[in-house]
């Protein structure tokens, strides 16, 4: 009986180690992958994992969230997070960013806005966002010179680039719990970390447009959508977030095509929000586990399936981590 025990452990162990280290890996992420070299002339992009996304043209720097402490799973869900400024510091350094004007949160989840005040504060820059977002500025001892609030719906000039923040929706969590706990809530006092995953309430989620004299540019940080906000805007480049898309049904999925892609006619779409954010970048970017899809149901390969389906007239482009790609490369 007890040799029976036994051996029922070890292959509960065995089966529990193969669903935490296989990690499937959609056949898009070759095929849409970007092909052509790093590039520092012009406007560039670099993508950095999640969200974050480095817009430079050379004279004026803009990082969306900035997100790089990327906690591990035990601490997001049995404990609390909290910034971890020496990985903070070595990504910085790898992705060679000395300074920076801008550092914009799409929402103020801890995935999206938990590490900005830090990144500020190492690069001088502006931490630009909703309230919520500030008081996570606050929190962290950033000083008020360096908090702004975003304006909704109006550009803003930094350098050569213009700037509008739509407010939008996250997405829907299939789990009515999360739903209740992290959405349409806001930071209502300065957030002093660590602290738990449900702290960092989402404020407002953005849908960014971006104007600068080489291309227009859309950000859509998480796939989530507000019907018929977006004004008139005609987009090259859009980096939209595709997690969770295969969890919604038809009607969603079409819907957040009218209200987010076609309403801004983007020519190339670059896929963010899909890579395991649990996982440190000297990793590299890893897809989510076995584990993790079969207990949300989760499937990569599916949410790219429905965005080929979709657009195909588009182009769609991976982007490597850490290189720097030319804007315009992107639309050969």
């Amino acid at each position: 009986m007890r040799k029976l025990w036994v051996a029922d452990l070890l292959a509960f162990v065995l089966i529990l180690f193969l669903l935490w280290n296989i990690r499937p890996i959609p056949s898009q992420l070759e095929t849409h992958a970007f092909k052509g070299k790093t590039s520092s002339k012009g406007l560039t992009v670099q993508f950095l994992g999640n969200t974050n996304v480095l817009l430079d043209d050379g004279e004026t720097r803009i990082l969306t969230d900035g997100f790089f402490s990327r906690p591990p799973v035990t601490s997001v869900v049995f404990g609390e997070v909290s910034p971890n400024k020496e990985r903070i510091k070595k990504c910085l350094k790898r992705a060679k960013i000395n300074d920076l004007d801008l550092v914009i949160p799409v929402h103020s989840h801890y995935d999206h806005a938990m590490d900005a005040p830090v990144v500020a504060q190492l690069t001088g820059a502006t931490l630009m966002g909703s309230s919520s977002t500030l008081n996570i500025g606050r929190g962290l001892k950033l000083s008020e010179d360096q908090l702004m609030e975003a304006p909704l719906n109006e550009f803003i000039s930094i350098g050569k680039f213009e700037i509008m923040f739509i407010a939008s929706k996250h997405w829907t969590y299939p789990d009515p719990d999360k739903v209740k706990r992290l959405l349409n809530q806001s930071i209502d006092a300065p957030l002093v970390p660590p602290a738990s995953i449900y702290d960092y309430k989402e404020g407002i989620s953005y849908s960014i447009l971006i104007r600068h004299e080489e291309v227009n540019i859309a950000i859509q940080g998480s796939a989530g959508y507000k019907k018929n906000v977006i004004p008139d805007f005609d987009a090259d480049v859009q980096f939209l977030a595709i997690a969770g898309i295969e969890l919604m049904n038809d009607s969603y999925n079409q819907d957040y095509q009218k209200h987010v892609i076609d309403a801004v006619d983007p020519e190339v779409i670059v896929p963010i929000h899909w890579d395991d954010f649990t996982i440190p970048l000297e990793d590299g970017l890893k897809t989510t586990n076995l584990l993790v899809n079969l207990n949300f149901g989760s499937n990569l390969g599916h949410a790219f399936n429905i965005i080929e389906s979709n657009n195909p007239n588009r182009e769609i482009v991976v982007l490597p981590l850490w290189r720097r790609v030319a804007v315009k490369d992107l639309m050969k």
